[in-house]
C-alpha cells in the first residue's frame, strides 16, 4: 500500500518538514502551495535545486576521516578512518542520480550523520556502506522508490542522539519531532546487518532486507537499539509519541533474523499504533528461526497482508509474534510458520482481553474463527489474554497436525464453540490462570494427537459438553501431570494394575449390556479419573465384596463423567452388609460432574444400604447426578436417590449442587429407624447444599423415616435444597417429610420442598419435615399437600416438632387429618421451641382431632413472634381448634392474626385465633375469620377458652356463631384468671345453650381484669342465656372498667340480657353501653341485665325495648341486687327506669 508524503513549510522553524497527507498545512510565505507525491521526492518536484544536491556542509565532529566528491558534482565519499565518526551537515539528501559512499575501517564502524538545517532528508539515490551509517534529521527522511542504500547496517531516525551516548555505544534515540520516517525504495544491510527506522511517525511501503539481520520500525519519542554479537537488534520504546504509528505495505525481509515493529502512544489508549498491511518474511536460513514481531504496546495492532516465517530447508519454523492492548487481525491476513524438514513454528497474539468471533466480526473480537482456522492450516497458534478472560464464541476445525494453545493470564478460558482437530500429532493447550470453561465441545480424532489443560481452579465442563481424544496414542496432560487415555472396555479393565493412576477417558464406552466386576474388587481406587464428559454405558456392574459399583471404593478423585443404562445389584455380594451404588459403593475422595442415568440399584438377600451414584459417602460429592430406579428389598435400611449415605467421620462428608430424579419404591427394613430413605439421600450427618430431587418415593416398611430429600438428618445440615418428591408410606409408625423424614440436631435453611406427603398410620407427617428435635429451619416452606388419617402429629411444614427453632418459614398445601391427632397448617405439634415469622395458608381438616390450628395444633412452651395464618380450619368432632393455634400452654407471643373461618362440633373450644390458651401472655393480635361450633364448649373470634396470662392490644372482626355452645365471645368465649388491656372485638355474636354465656367481647369471665375494651357487634342469645353487649357474664373478683358496647343486644327467652353485661357479679367502673337492647329475656337493662356486683361511674344511653308486660326492665339495669353509684342515663335509655327491679 502506497502513501502520500508531503514536505510542508513549517513557519515557526523556517524550514521544509516531511509530512503525511493528512497533515494540516500551507505553503511558504502564505502562497497556499500544497504538493505531495507517492513515493517520488518531493524536494525535487517542488522545483528546489538546492535540496537535492549532494549532502551540504559537512563537519566532522568527532572521529577522523575526509570526503571528497567526483567531478560532475554527483557522487560523494566518505572516508571513515575511525570506527566511530560523527558528522554534521546542514543538508543530507541524495538525488536520482547521485550517491554517496562510506569507506568504513570495517563492518563494525559506525557513521552518525546529523543534519542541522532547516530540511528534511530525500533519498533517491544510492548510498552505501560497509558499515553502519545513522542518518538523524528531525524534519523528516524519507528513501523514495528509486532510492537504493546497501550498508552494514541503517538507522534513519527523526530522533536525536547525543554524542556521549553514541561514543559510548549507548544508542538511545529521543526528541519531540513529528516529522516522519518513510521508505519507498529499497534498503538493503549486509548479511548479520541491520535496518531500523525510527521516529514518531515510520513507514515502509518499498522493500527493506537483512538477510540473518533484523529489520526495525519504531515509533516513539524515545528509543533505545541495542545491537547483540549475534547481528540482531534489541529495539525498546521507552516513551510514546503523539499520533505514532509504525506502518508496512511494502515488503521487510530478514531471513535468519528478525523483523521488528513497535510503537507506542502517549495520547489516547487503543490508538492504532502498528500496522501491517504488506509482507514481513522471516524464513528460516541455516537452522536460525525467523523471529517476526508486532508490537503495539497499550494501542491497537493492526494485523493483515502476510507474516511468514517459514522454513523450506532445514530447520524449524519460526516464531511471529503480534501483541497490544487491542490486536485486529484482518480476516484474510496470512501466516506461515511451516517447515519441510522440522517444527512448525508458532503464531503468538496476545491482548488485553482477547475473543475468538463467528463469521461477523464483532469490536471485542481479536480474530475470526475461519482466519483462525485458516492459518492453523500452516502454523501453530497462541491466543494470550493478558488481563481478561478469553473467549472462544465460534466453532472451529482444521485438518492439520498443528498446534492451538489458548491462554488467560489472568482469567479464564471460555470455550463456547466446538473445537476439532482432525490431523496426526495436533495438539490443543488451554490455560488459565483461574478457571477453563468448556461450554462446547472439544474433539481431536488424529492419531498420537495431543490435549493440554492448565488451571488455577481446574477445569469445568457444562452439561452435555464431551472432549474426544480418539485417535490412537492421543495424550492428555494436566497441570503438568499426564494421564493415560481410556478408550475401550479392556483398557478400563487394565485400571486395576494401576489403582493410583490418572486416567482420562477419550471416548464413549458401549458395554452391550456386558456384566462388569466392579474395579478393585473391594480395594480403593487412589488415582485420578476424568471423563472428560463421556460416557459408559450399557453394563451391569456387580461384586462379590462389600462394595458395589463401578468402582468398588473411591478414595481418589472422579469427575466428569457420565453413566448410563448402568445397573448395579449386590446380588453377587458375600457380605453380610453390601453397600450398592452405580459409580461407587463407597466414595472416601471427590466425585464431581457426574452423572447417572438410566441407572437401575437393587439390593442383596442380607443387609444393604443403596444408592443411585454412590451407596455410602464419607468424602465429598459435587455437580453430580442420579436418575432412574431404586429399588429396595426388605433388607435395605438406607436408600437414596444420589446417595444411600452421607456420613461425616474424620472430615464432614458433603454433597454440593446435585440432583436425583429417581423412583424409589419397593420395602425397607422394618423398625431401624436409626436409618431411612430420601430422594437424594437416605441418611445424612453430614453437608448438602445447593441440592435438588424430584421423582417418587414409595415404601412399605413400619417405623421409617422417609423424606423428599433426606430420610434421616441427624446433625447434618441442608442448605439452599429442593425437593418436588411426592413421599408415600405405607406402613405404621413412620415418619414422613416432604425434605426430610426425621430432623434431629440439625440445621436447615433456604429449603423448599414442593411434593405431596401423604401416610396411613405414621406417627409424624409434614410437608418439610415429618419430626425436628432441637433443630433450626431457616427461610424454607412446603407447599405439598399432607394427609394420613391415621396418623398422629401432621403439619404442613412440620409434623412433631420440639425444641430447636422456625424463622421466616411457611407452608401453603393443604394438611388432611383423622381422628386423635395432632394437626397444623404449619406445625402439628410443637413444643419449647422459638418461632419467628412463620406462616400457614393452607386450610386444615380433620375428624376428631386432639388439637387443629390453622398454624400448630398443639404449642406448648414456645414462643411465637409474628405469625399468620390464613387457612380454613374445619374438625366437628375436635376437642381444640384455632384459626392459627388449636391448644396453647405457655410462652409469650406477639404479631400474631388469622384470617380463615374455623368451624367446630361438640364439645369444642373454638377460637379465630386460639382454640384454648393456657398461662400465655398475648399482645398484638388479631383475627378476621367466622368462627362457629354448634354445642360447643367455648367460642370465641380469638380464643376460645383462656386461662391466665396478660393479654393486651388483640381484636377480632370475624362472627361467632354456635346453637347450643356454652360461651360465645366476639374475642373469647370464656377466660379465666386473666388480665386484658385494650381488646376489641367487631363481630356479631350469636347462639348459645340453658345458662349459656354471650359476650360481644367475652362469654364469661372470671377473676379477670378487663381494661380499654369495646365490642361493637350485635350479640343474640337464645333461650336461657346471659347475654351482654360486651361480657355474658362478668364473675366474681373480675373487673371492667374504661370500656364500652355500642352493639345492639338481643336476649333469648327467659334470659338475661344488658347493653354492656349479661350478669354482672364483679366491679364495672367507668364503663358505658349505648346499644339497643331488647328481647324475651326475663330482664333487660341498659347497662346491665341482672346485676348482683358493684358498678360505679358508668353509664348507658341506648333504647330499652320491653317485650311482655311484666318483663324487668331498667335504663341502667334490668334486675338489680347489688350496689351502683355515681353512674348515669343519657338518651333512650333516660326515658327508662333506672332499675327494672330491685333497688
Amino acid at each position: 500500500m502506497n502513501k502520500t508524503y508531503a514536505l510542508v513549510w513549517n513557519q515557526a522553524t523556517g524550514c521544509w518538514n516531511v509530512t503525511s497527507e493528512g497533515t494540516r498545512r500551507r505553503g511558504k510565505s502564505g502562497r497556499g502551495t500544497l504538493l505531495a507525491v507517492a513515493g517520488a521526492s518531493l524536494l525535487g518536484l517542488l522545483g528546489l535545486p538546492e535540496a537535492f544536491a549532494l549532502p551540504s556542509d559537512g563537519k566532522i565532529i568527532n572521529g577522523q576521516g575526509g570526503m571528497h566528491t567526483s567531478t560532475d558534482g554527483k557522487h560523494l565519499t566518505i572516508d571513515q578512518q575511525s570506527q566511530k565518526l560523527i558528522t554534521q551537515w546542514n543538508g543530507f539528501d541524495i538525488a536520482g542520480d547521485e550517491s554517496v559512499r562510506f569507506n568504513q575501517p570495517n563492518s563494525t564502524a559506525v557513521a552518525l550523520n546529523r543534519v542541522v538545517g532547516t530540511n528534511g532528508s530525500q533519498i533517491l539515490g544510492k548510498l552505501d556502506a560497509n558499515g553502519k551509517v545513522f542518518l538523524v534529521n528531525p524534519n523528516g527522511v524519507v528513501f523514495g522508490k528509486t532510492a537504493q542504500v546497501n550498508v552494514g547496517g541503517l538507522v534513519a531516525s527523526t530522533l536525536d542522539i547525543s554524542d556521549k551516548d553514541f561514543l559510548d555505544g549507548n544508542y538511545r534515540f529521543s526528541g519531540k519531532s513529528t516529522a516522519q520516517v518513510s521508505n519507498a525504495g529499497s534498503l538493503n544491510a549486509s548479511e548479520g546487518g541491520s535496518v531500523a527506522l525510527l521516529g514518531a511517525r515510520v513507514d515502509n511501503s518499498g522493500v527493506i532486507q537483512a538477510r540473518l539481520g533484523s529489520v526495525a520500525l519504531g515509533a516513539g519519542e524515545d528509543v533505545s537499539l541495542n545491537f547483540d554479537g549475534n547481528g540482531l537488534l534489541n529495539l525498546q520504546v521507552n516513551a510514546g509519541a503523539v499520533d505514532a504509528l509504525a506502518h508496512n505495505g511494502g515488503l521487510l525481509k530478514a531471513d535468519g533474523g528478525q523483523v521488528l515493529m513497535t510503537a507506542r502512544s502517549a495520547d489516547s489508549l487503543l490508538k492504532t499504533v502498528v500496522s501491517n498491511q504488506g509482507v514481513i518474511e522471516a524464513k528460516t536460513l541455516q537452522n536460525r528461526d525467523g523471529r517476526i514481531v508486532l508490537d503495539a504496546g497499550n494501542g491497537t495492532l493492526q494485523v493483515a497482508g502476510r507474516q511468514d516465517a517459514s522454513a523450506s530447508g532445514q530447520g524449524n519454523g519460526g516464531v511471529v509474534e503480534n501483541r497490544g492492548a487491542k490486536v485486529e487481525v484482518h480476516q484474510y491476513a496470512k501466516v506461515d510458520t511451516r517447515s519441510k524438514q522440522g517444527q512448525t513454528g508458532t503464531w503468538k497474539i496476545a491482548a488485553n482481553n482477547l475473543e475468538v468471533a463467528s463469521s461477523v466480526l464483532r469490536d471485542a473480537a481479536t480474530l475470526k474463527a475461519s482466519t483462525l482456522a485458516d492459518n492453523l492450516e500452516t502454523t501453530s497458534i497462541e491466543l494470550a489474554s493478558t488481563q481478561g478472560d478469553l473467549k472462544v464464541d465460534a466453532p472451529l476445525s482444521w485438518n492439520s497436525g498443528n498446534k492451538l494453545g489458548l491462554s488467560a493470564e489472568r482469567g479464564n478460558v471460555e470455550v463456547n464453540g466446538n473445537l476439532r482437530a482432525s490431523g496426526d500429532k495436533a495438539e490443543l493447550a488451554l490455560n488459565a490462570r483461574d478457571q477453563v470453561r468448556l461450554n462446547a465441545d472439544l474433539s481431536l480424532t488424529g492419531r498420537n494427537a495431543r490435549l493440554e489443560l492448565n488451571s488455577g481452579k481446574g477445569h469445568k465442563l457444562a452439561d452435555g459438553v464431551r472432549v474426544t481424544l480418539s485417535g490412537a496414542g492421543a495424550g492428555y496432560r494436566a497441570n503438568g501431570e499426564d494421564y493415560r487415555v481410556i478408550q475401550n472396555l479392556a483398557q478400563l479393565r487394565e485400571i486395576e494394575a494401576d489403582m493410583d493412576g490418572r486416567y482420562v477417558l477419550g471416548n464413549q464406552i458401549k458395554g452391550g449390556n456386558t456384566r462388569f466386576r466392579s474395579l478393585g474388587n473391594g480395594q480403593s481406587f487412589n488415582g485420578t479419573f476424568d471423563g472428560l464428559g463421556n460416557s459408559i454405558s450399557d453394563l451391569s456392574v456387580y461384586d462379590t465384596s462389600a462394595y458395589v459399583g463401578l468402582f468398588s471404593v473411591n478414595n481418589g478423585i472422579i469427575r466428569n463423567l457420565n453413566l448410563d443404562h448402568v445397573w448395579a445389584s449386590g446380588a453377587q455380594s458375600s457380605h453380610y452388609n453390601t453397600q450398592v451404588g452405580t459409580l461407587a459403593g463407597l466414595n472416601n475422595g471427590i466425585i464431581s460432574n457426574v452423572k447417572a442415568s438410566n441407572i437401575r440399584v437393587t439390593g442383596a438377600s442380607h443387609l444393604n444400604s443403596l444408592g443411585g451414584l454412590v451407596a455410602l459417602n464419607l468424602g465429598s460429592i459435587d455437580g453430580s447426578s442420579a436418575s432412574g430406579q431404586v429399588i429396595g428389598d426388605g433388607n435395605t435400611y438406607a436408600m437414596g436417590g444420589l446417595v444411600g449415605e452421607n456420613i461425616s467421620e474424620r472430615r464432614v462428608a458433603t454433597i454440593t449442587n446435585s440432583r436425583a430424579d429417581v423412583a424409589m419404591s419397593g420395602r425397607l427394613l422394618d423398625n431401624y429407624g436409626y436409618h431411612g430413605a430420601g430422594g437424594l439421600v437416605g441418611r445424612n450427618t453430614g453437608r448438602i447444599a445447593d441440592s435438588q430431587s424430584a421423582g417418587s418415593l414409595r415404601l412399605a416398611g413400619d417405623n421409617l423415616n422417609l423424606g423428599g430429600l433426606v430420610g434421616r438428618n441427624e446433625g447434618g445440615s441442608l442448605v439452599n435444597v429442593e425437593s418436588s418428591v411426592n413421599v408415600t408410606g405405607q406402613g405404621n409408625g413412620g415418619l414422613y417429610g416432604g425434605l426430610v423424614g426425621l430432623d434431629q440436631h440439625g440445621d436447615i435453611s433456604r429449603a423448599k420442598a414442593t411434593g405431596k406427603v401423604s401416610g396411613n398410620g405414621s406417627e409424624a407427617i409434614g410437608g418439610l419435615v415429618g419430626k425436628s428435635l432441637d433443630s433450626a429451619i431457616v427461610d424454607s416452606s412446603a407447599t405439598g399437600d399432607v394427609s394420613d388419617l391415621r396418623g398422629r402429629y401432621l403439619g404442613g411444614l412440620v409434623g412433631y416438632n420440639r425444641g430447636g427453632s422456625l424463622t421466616r418459614v411457611a407452608a401453603y398445601g393443604k394438611v388432611t387429618a383423622g381422628a386423635g391427632s395432632y394437626v397444623g397448617g404449619l406445625l402439628g405439634y410443637n413444643r419449647d421451641a422459638s418461632l419467628n415469622s412463620v406462616q400457614a395458608s393452607g386450610s386444615v381438616v380433620a375428624s376428631a382431632s386432639q388439637a387443629i390450628g390453622g398454624l400448630i395444633g398443639w404449642n406448648q412452651d414456645s414462643s411465637i413472634t409474628g405469625a399468620r395464618a390464613t387457612g380454613h380450619v374445619s374438625d366437628k368432632q375436635g376437642q381444640y381448634l384455632g384459626g392459627l393455634l388449636g391448644y396453647n400452654k405457655g410462652g409469650n407471643h406477639t404479631g400474631l392474626s388469622a384470617s380463615g373461618n374455623v368451624d367446630g362440633g361438640l364439645n369444642s373450644r373454638i377460637g379465630g385465633l386460639i382454640g384454648s390458651n393456657h398461662n400465655a401472655n398475648l399482645s398484638d393480635a388479631h383475627a378476621e375469620g367466622d368462627v362457629s361450633g354448634n354445642g360447643a364448649q367455648a367460642i370465641g373470634g380469638l380464643i376460645g377458652l383462656n386461662e391466665g396470662g396478660e393479654l393486651h392490644d388483640l381484636k377480632a372482626s370475624g362472627n361467632v356463631t354456635g346453637k347450643g355452645a356454652q360461651n360465645l365471645g366476639g374475642l373469647i368465649g370464656s377466660s379465666k384468671a386473666a388480665r386484658l388491656r385494650n381488646v376489641s372485638a367487631s363481630g356479631n355474636v350469636s347462639g348459645g345453650t340453658t345458662y349459656g354465656l354471650l359476650g360481644g367481647l367475652i362469654g364469661n369471665s372470671e377473676d379477670v381484669l378487663i381494661a380499654d375494651a369495646k365490642a361493637s357487634g350485635k350479640v343474640k342469645g337464645d333461650a336461657y342465656t346471659y347475654t351482654g353487649g360486651l361480657v355474658g357474664m362478668l364473675g366474681r373478683k373480675t373487673t371492667l372498667e374504661n370500656s364500652s358496647a355500642s352493639g345492639e343486644v338481643e336476649g333469648g327467652y327467659a334470659g338475661y340480657a344488658g347493653g354492656l353485661v349479661g350478669l354482672n357479679s364483679g366491679t364495672i367502673r367507668n364503663s358505658a353501653a349505648s346499644g339497643k337492647v331488647h328481647g324475651l329475656s326475663r330482664a333487660l337493662g341498659g347497662l346491665v341485665g341482672f346485676n348482683q356486683g358493684w358498678i360505679y361511674g358508668s353509664s348507658a344511653s341506648g333504647r330499652i325495648v320491653p317485650a311482655f308486660e311484666g318483663q324487668a326492665y331498667g335504663g341502667l339495669i334490668g334486675m338489680n341486687f347489688g350496689t351502683q353509684s355515681q353512674n348515669a342515663l343519657y338518651g333512650e335509655a333516660a326515658k327508662a327506669p333506672w332499675i327494672g327491679l330491685g333497688r
